[in-house]
């Protein structure tokens, strides 16, 4: 992500999803992304979605194997409050600009 920069990061929503093969889902590199993410000033939403056990959750094509796991149920969370911050820091960013 330094090959960008961060100024192409500053004030803009972001959201984290991890896999893992064991069954933390990727939570321990979840927590190092959000703080790069801080660190870049690109705020992630407050909803984590972790997927344990992936090949557990999903096929080898990407479909749900049960569409019912309780673990599917956080994408859809951490989506609609992607999508609340995303509008709301852009009409921030159109009346103020940015820093």
């Amino acid at each position: 992500m330094g090959h960008f920069g961060g100024s192409l990061y500053s004030c803009k929503p972001s959201g984290i999803v991890t896999y893992s093969p064991g069954p933390w889902g990727g939570m321990r590199a979840a927590m190092q992304i959000q703080v790069m993410c801080h660190t870049l000033g690109c705020l992630p939403v407050s909803k984590l979605c972790g997927m344990p056990t992936v090949g557990d959750l999903l096929e080898k094509d990407g479909t749900p194997k049960n569409p019912d796991d309780r673990m599917l149920k956080q994408l859809p969370e951490l989506l609609t409050q992607l999508e609340w911050m995303a509008v709301a820091m852009k009409n921030q960013r159109d009346k103020t600009g940015t820093f």
